[in-house]
């Protein structure tokens, strides 16, 4: 025999759920993964931004002191030579612009002013300066690298401006710059704590730095960070910084200045936070299949359940009892048990037009039958008593024609009522056809029979009052016991049969007139 094995409504529903989901997962990973790359480029975009307006912040520092130079270069002391004042002027605008010193030189290099020095001090001179050599040739606003000041003897940067006076003379106004103005531009920025961000010169050495400056400053920035400075104005890359750590850098240069401010973020926290946002979407995805799984689970066990209910109104349908409607908490369950139990009334309709007589509603021959036969045999097996009664109503054939069907009908539904209402639950009457009924009684003996007999004589002669008219129809009664006459149902039948015609000619014969 081939077995066949179903799945149950759960399962299936479960697969149903996977088999939308797991598109939807797959979809979601390419997205994650996706999603992962694209934040991956937000970041460096922003970091990018980020360093390209600090970048902005180190030419906006450094175009504060130019600006300042051209303003101290329109003094009346320096037109008139009053260098005395112009010194005293100089002093007060590095007070005011956090400059070092201001320097005034003439075009063979030598100085005039020095305001980190007294006025009066002998002033060195330097005809082959770079920036005197630059301001000279190019007659624009220099800029320099890093330098070791000669008579500070620390780290330096220098803006200078070049001057004509109205007789013509050519000289150069600088001031010099300490780094940790720089460096304050770096702290000022507020960067995440683990971000390493450096200010490089145009010689690809670190003006200031967010961590360790004074131990970095002055230093060359990494190879590769000077190999991208020299190849393009922007860029991010991965490295290792001068502490050895990895980092994501990422650069942005000046456009005035030339400087470049390089970022490194330590790819250890990058890849962290990238991780963590990645495993957040992962978990997500994971609980939203984890809950659709639940959630078919639930509905399957309850259709299963509801599927389940359904059985015990299947069987009783097909033993024939009466199935009662009732909610199985699901529409489709409760729509297939609501038809069980029409399905139910109809058998049981069915049955009962089959076995009940349609017009009076007690047992018809096919019930009596059946019923007698059963009797029959437990009166046979356990010795116990029984009867048949054979009923006839008098007149009835007169009263139908004389007072219609409807008359005749209504006398035969009243005339069971009393039949019935004189026996037993053990009992069972029945309407042969026409005016004839049967009575089994069950275990009655001679005397009981008797009493029924009397009881049902006199309450089937009481007139029936029907539609206005008082109609008499007594009925003839025939009795037979089993097995004395007879031990087969149709003999015991004719013999209640022929008991009932002799009854109805005696009673005949008693009502003629002497």
């Amino acid at each position: 025999m081939k077995l066949h094995f179903a799945s149950s409504i759960r399962a299936k529903l479960m697969l149903l759920v996977l088999a939308c989901i797991l598109p939807a997962a797959l979809l979601a990973v390419l997205l994650i993964n996706y999603d992962y790359h694209l934040g991956y480029d937000n970041f460096v975009s922003s970091a990018t931004a980020i360093a390209r307006a600090n970048a902005m912040e180190v030419d906006k520092e450094l175009a504060q002191v130019e600006s300042a130079l051209v303003g101290i270069a329109t003094s009346p002391s320096l037109a008139e030579g009053n260098l005395r004042a112009f010194d005293a002027q100089a002093r007060q605008l590095g007070a005011r612009q956090n400059i070092f010193n201001v320097v005034l030189e003439n075009a063979a290099g030598q100085q005039l002013v020095n305001t980190f020095l007294p006025y009066g001090a002998s002033l060195p001179a330097d005809p082959d300066s770079i920036s005197l050599r630059f301001l000279r040739e190019r007659d624009t606003t220099f800029i320099s690298s890093l330098f070791i000041g000669p008579v500070a003897q620390r780290p330096m940067v220098a803006v200078g401006i070049p001057l004509r006076s109205m007789a013509g003379d050519w000289g150069a106004l600088t001031a010099t710059i300490a780094v940790e103005r720089f460096g304050d531009i770096l702290r000022a920025q507020n960067y995440p704590q683990h971000w390493i961000t450096a200010i490089i010169d145009r010689g690809g050495r670190i003006v200031a730095r967010s961590a360790d400056m004074q131990r970095y400053v002055g230093t060359q920035a990494i190879p590769l960070v000077r190999e991208r400075m020299r190849q393009q104005a922007e860029g991010a890359f991965e490295t290792r910084s001068l502490d050895g750590k990895e980092v994501l850098a990422v650069m942005a240069r000046a456009p005035k200045s030339g400087w470049t401010v390089a970022i490194g973020i330590p790819l250890e926290n990058l890849r962290s936070e990238m991780r963590r946002k990645l495993w957040s979407l992962v978990l997500a995805t994971v609980g939203l299949l984890g809950a659709g799984l639940l959630i078919a689970w639930t509905i399957g066990t309850r259709i299963g359940r509801a599927m389940h209910q359904l059985i015990e109104p299947a069987l009783a349908l097909g033993a024939g009892e009466r199935v009662m409607p009732r909610s199985y908490g699901v529409r489709e369950a409760d729509e297939v048990g609501a038809a069980m139990a029409r399905a139910s009334e109809m058998l049981l309709r069915a049955r009962h037009q089959a076995s009940h007589d349609g017009l009076t509603g007690i047992a018809n021959r096919a019930m009596f039958s059946e019923f007698l036969a059963r009797q029959m045999a437990i009166s046979e097996r356990s010795g116990s008593p029984l009867a048949v009664l054979y009923l006839d109503l008098d007149h009835f054939k007169a009263i139908n024609d004389t007072h219609g069907h409807a008359v005749g009908d209504q006398l035969l539904i009243e005339a069971s009522a009393r039949l019935v209402s004189q026996l037993r639950k053990a009992d069972l009457a029945a309407r042969l056809g026409g005016d004839e009924f049967a009575v089994v009684l069950a275990g009655a003996g001679a005397d009981e029979v008797g009493s029924v007999v009397d009881k049902l004589s006199l309450l089937m002669a009481r007139p029936y009052q029907l539609e206005g008219w008082s109609l008499v129809a007594a009925a003839s009664i025939g009795v037979a016991i089993y097995p004395r006459d007879g031990a087969a149902l149709e003999g015991l039948l004719q013999a209640a049969d022929q008991a009932m015609y002799a009854a109805k000619a005696a009673r005949k014969k008693t009502a003629a007139p002497a």
